[in-house]
């Protein structure tokens, strides 16, 4: 349910980076108040850190926190990787032939 929610959101926003969404997403679900479980079981497993200099970190307040960390990295990579493939699949052998070129 969360990965779905996570999912969703990306969508919204093909144009962005997913890992730039993840952070913004993430965010937004843990300092807004909780409305869906989604939220409180974000809440509840990641802690948002910030340093002197103002950068942001995100932290799993347990185990299961950092695992969810690591599956939200993972899926916002992977549909990162899905986009690239897309975009692969829909180009012409001809929009490469000038790569052949700049090797010689």
């Amino acid at each position: 349910m969360i990965l779905k929610e996570f999912s969703d959101f990306l969508k919204e926003n093909e144009e962005k980076l997913s890992c730039s969404l993840l952070f913004v997403w993430l965010k937004k679900k843990i300092e807004s108040p909780a409305k869906t479980n989604v939220d409180k079981i974000l809440q509840k497993e990641i802690y948002i850190a910030k340093n002197k200099a103002g950068h942001t970190l995100f932290i799993g307040k347990s185990p299961s926190g950092r695992r969810l960390m690591e599956s939200l990295y993972n899926f916002a990579l992977s549909f990162e990787q899905q986009k690239m493939s897309r975009w692969i699949h829909e180009q012409k052998a001809n929009n490469f032939k000038n790569c052949k070129d700049m090797k010689e």
